[in-house]
């Protein structure tokens, strides 16, 4: 039997319709319906009851599903394994990074790491949410900060840190904190995940640490967004050096505190490279995972200037 038919077919099992896989897949109903076809015939037998708005499982289809899922990941290890032997990065490679990090920093990357890779096919999906890289099938995941315990593999990409800063215009405007507490009396941009939108954390010279209770009328789920509503002086915001450090270097915006350390969590701000399983690491993946630390790490893109030295 065919791996991808057989693929395809666990993606029906779990979402329950041809137009949703054929979504995911960036192909036609009637190509997955096809598909599914060719398998039921290989196999003798009907897998699915189709209507005009849904398919149903037969007796056959939960019977061929509780028998070939289990052995889909190993088999597509050996089928990379065995394509790994030639040298060539080849294949699909399915990447989940959040919208702001895939835009800023994935995106500008895509053109030249394909052009050195000509027969592999990248899929980038950007979402804020985070998915189950086993069930959405996707071979690399880029996460921020501190990850949950799991059976997923972890290692950093790039260091970052966050800054809590403003527009010259808003500063004008309200004058500029002196301290951390200060930003109780200011208006906060946040980004609504749980943590981010109440609390901003602190840690001073000394290894102190402190938290700020911080609230404001503009909540945003695009780090993108947020900063240009910062540029605009519509108020403080805590972003990454990835996003903003350009805008620091040339003044657009300021840094509040540049003797302290913030962070919207703990201080985990690490951007990390997720793999499914350490037995076997796709090349593509290496490749990629490699390529943008390489380039990521350019001084130039990620530092901002601080007139102090913070531990």
């Amino acid at each position: 039997m065919n791996l991808t038919a057989l693929d395809i077919f666990v993606d029906v099992m779990r979402k329950g319709s041809l137009s949703a896989v054929a979504r995911d897949r960036d192909t036609t109903p009637s190509s997955i319906s096809r598909t599914i076809a060719a398998l039921e015939a290989e196999l003798g037998a009907r897998l699915f009851q189709r209507t005009t708005r849904r398919v149903a499982p037969t007796e056959a289809a939960t019977l061929l599903l509780a028998r070939v899922e289990p052995h889909l990941d190993g088999l597509r290890r050996a089928q990379q394994a065995v394509a790994d032997t030639t040298g060539v990065a080849r294949g699909t490679l399915r990447v989940t990074a959040s919208t702001s990090f895939g835009v800023q920093c994935i995106g500008p990357l895509l053109s030249d790491f394909a052009g050195l890779h000509p027969a592999l096919t990248i899929e980038l999906h950007l979402t804020d949410t985070v998915v189950d890289l086993v069930a959405e099938r996707f071979d690399l995941a880029i996460r921020h900060g501190p990850l949950p315990d799991s059976n997923l593999i972890a290692q950093p990409l790039i260091a970052t840190r966050y800054y809590a800063c403003a527009s010259d215009a808003l500063l004008q405007r309200l004058g500029r904190p002196d301290k951390p507490e200060d930003l109780a009396r200011f208006p906060c941009l946040t980004f609504p995940l749980p943590g981010f939108a109440t609390t901003w954390r602190f840690r001073d010279a000394h290894d102190r640490v402190s938290e700020v209770t911080i609230g404001g009328n503009i909540t945003v789920n695009s780090g993108i967004v947020l900063r240009q509503c910062a540029l605009d002086g519509a108020g403080v915001v805590l972003l990454s050096d990835w996003l903003i450090g350009d805008d620091l270097k040339a003044g657009r915006l300021m840094d509040l505190f540049p003797h302290h350390v913030a962070s919207p969590t703990n201080f985990q701000t690490a951007i990390s490279a997720v793999y499914p399983s350490r037995k076997q690491v796709p090349r593509k993946v290496k490749l990629l995972v490699e390529y943008m630390r390489r380039r990521l790490r350019t001084p130039e893109r990620f530092s901002a200037p601080s007139p102090v030295q913070v531990r």
